[in-house]
C-alpha cells in the first residue's frame, strides 16, 4: 500500500523542481515529471513505513491516516532529492526526514496514535488455554483420562 500520490507530492514540491529531480536521463530528458520515478520513491518510502508500523497494525491498513501520508510525502521529497547527488538536500529537508523517522519509532512504540486500532498481542502458537476457577468438577480427573 502506497501511503501517498504524485498530486500529494505536487502539493509540496512545484512541477519544474521534480522535472529536476526525476528527468536526469540527459541526453534524453525532454523536461517531463518521469513518473515511474515518483512511484518508485513512495514505495520505498511506504515500504519503510510498513517496517515500522507492522508490528503492531494488522497490514495493509484499511485507510490511509493523515499523519502516515504527511510522513510518506516527507521520506520520498528526501529520497526524490538524495537520488541525485547535485541537488542540495536542504536543512529543512533533512529536518523533516529526521522528524519523520522519529515519528515512526514513536508510532510503532505505541507512543503515538494513527487512529487505527492496533492488532494487539499476537498469539504464536495458535491455540488457546484457559482455565476453570467456577469451583464445578473438573473437565479432565485422573478417573475421566483413565477411561479414555
Amino acid at each position: 500500500m502506497n501511503y501517498c500520490t504524485l498530486d500529494d507530492i505536487r502539493g509540496h514540491v512545484p512541477d519544474a523542481r521534480l522535472v529536476e529531480v526525476t528527468d536526469d536521463l540527459t541526453p534524453n530528458a525532454d523536461g517531463e515529471i518521469k513518473e515511474n520515478i515518483v512511484v518508485k520513491a513512495i514505495e520505498e518510502s511506504s515500504t519503510l513505513i510498513d517496517a515500522y508500523i507492522g508490528k503492531r497494525f494488522r497490514l495493509p491498513l484499511p485507510r490511509i491516516p493523515r499523519v502516515l501520508r504527511m510522513i510518506c510525502v516527507d521520506l520520498t521529497i528526501y529520497n526524490l532529492y538524495e537520488r541525485l547527488t547535485e541537488m542540495n538536500i536542504t536543512e529543512g529537508m533533512k529536518l523533516r526526514y529526521n522528524n519523520a523517522i522519529a515519528l515512526l519509532k514513536r508510532i510503532a512504540d505505541g507512543e503515538v496514535s494513527i487512529g487505527i486500532d492496533e492488532i494487539g498481542p499476537v498469539d504464536e502458537s495458535g491455540f488457546k488455554v484457559s482455565s476453570r476457577v467456577d469451583g464445578g468438577p473438573a473437565i479432565f480427573s485422573l478417573e475421566s483420562m483413565r477411561s479414555l
